[in-house]
Formats: structure tokens, sequence, C-alpha cells
């Protein structure tokens, strides 16, 4: 007995599994950030390097508190969000610089982003 599966299926449930972040800007466009697994790998490379940067300054917590450590975090952060989205510039416009604001959506985007676990097996 085998499995057989459609492409177009398994495209379906990755699309459920590794579903985009959606958010709705004030003109009322919506801007969809892409799971990282969903990106090519130019993008994915960029984005894991980005990745490191910021991993690199939650790391050193004292220097977080400078003020070019904060411009560093926003903006390491803000490019990420430009890369992923759909309509980067519009996000990152919206955004206008706040950095809390800026840090909660790529949270958002994180949490999502993460690949689940792996289900045991039946056997």
């Amino acid at each position: 007995m085998s499995n057989v599966f459609t492409l177009d299926a398994l495209r379906e449930e990755v699309e459920r599994e590794f579903a985009p972040v959606e958010i709705v800007v004030s003109d009322g466009t919506t801007v969809t950030l892409r799971n990282l697994l969903r990106l090519s790998k130019t993008e994915r490379d960029v984005v894991v390097a980005k990745l490191k940067v910021l991993e690199t300054i939650d790391k050193d917590a004292e220097a977080a508190e400078d003020s070019n450590e904060i411009d560093l975090l926003a903006d390491t952060a803000a490019e990420i969000l430009a890369l992923v989205a759909d309509h980067g510039d519009k996000l990152i416009k919206e955004l206008d610089g706040d950095v809390s604001v800026i840090l909660k959506v790529l949270n958002v985007w994180m949490g999502s982003t993460q690949p689940g676990e792996a289900q045991p097996s039946p056997a």
C-alpha cells in the first residue's frame, strides 16, 4: 500500500503550518510578514545574519542601555521586518521609528516563525 500526495495538497499544508503574520496598517493595507522558512535562501541568509546581530546586542544587556546600541537594535529589527514584509517600506514608515513597537512586531513575527517541534513517532 502506498501513500500518494499531490503537490497542491502539500503546499496547502505548508501554507497552514508556516502561515505568515499579517498586520493591518492605518490606511487599511494588510502587510504580510513571511515566515523565515518561506524566504528564498538569499533572503533567509540575510535575515539570519541580522538576527545574529540582534542576539549579540541582546547578550550584552549593559550595552543595550547605550543610545548607539538602541539605535542599532531598532535599525536592525526594522531591516529584518522590511526584508520579510511584502510592503516593507509602508510598514517601516508606519512604525515611525518607535523602537518599542518595532520590537513588538519583530517578536510577534519571530514567535510565529519558530519551527514546530518534531512529532513523536507512532512506533
